[in-house]
């Protein structure tokens, strides 16, 4: 084992969708893109809609997409409990933490599901633009129209963004 080592865990409020080591972790912040491997500075961000990709070094580099969410990276001790097998207390250990609300792997993108629900996302986008034209603003049922307009767009957005990355990476 070298001196240094990079751990990462995936984390959704579902499911651990990776927890292992890496060489390298590239991932999408709202200050751009960002490659993390071994030795990184420690820091605490965002990860915005996209794809990350866990990096190794002798396997095939794995994509996950995800929805948004944050990511942390910090330095300890190899020593105890860690992701990283073979680490004494002399070695460091890069740890990479990304917890996401929803994400998937992308091999696991089902096409044909995703161009169903964004048509039906957009159905429904639709459908409450046109209900809410014309209303009072200070209608109540108004209030709930635009959280359920927020919702079908949120949906809308998920859909587009799975068909978006299934064509670019297949």
């Amino acid at each position: 084992m070298a001196d240094h080592g990079l751990a990462v865990e995936i984390l959704t409020p579902e499911s651990a969708l990776f927890a292992g080591e890496a060489v390298a972790v590239v991932a999408k912040t709202s200050e751009g893109d960002l490659t993390i491997m071994a030795d990184h500075a420690e820091l605490i961000g965002d990860v915005v809609p996209g794809v990350i990709t866990l990096q190794f070094e002798s396997d095939d580099p794995i994509s996950i997409l995800v929805h948004g969410g944050f990511l942390q990276v910090t330095t300890a001790p190899g020593g105890g409990e860690g992701l990283v097998d073979g680490a004494s207390e002399t070695d460091r250990i890069t740890r990479v933490t990304i917890l996401a609300g929803i994400a998937e792997p992308v091999k696991g993108i089902d096409r044909a599901r995703a161009e169903t629900a964004k048509a039906n996302a957009e159905a429904r986008v639709a459908e409450l633009k046109a209900a809410s034209t014309g209303r009072a603003s200070e209608d109540e049922s108004l209030r709930d129209a635009y959280v359920e307009l927020s919702q079908a767009e949120a949906d809308l957005a998920r859909a587009e963004l799975r068909l978006g990355t299934h064509a670019v990476l297949s």
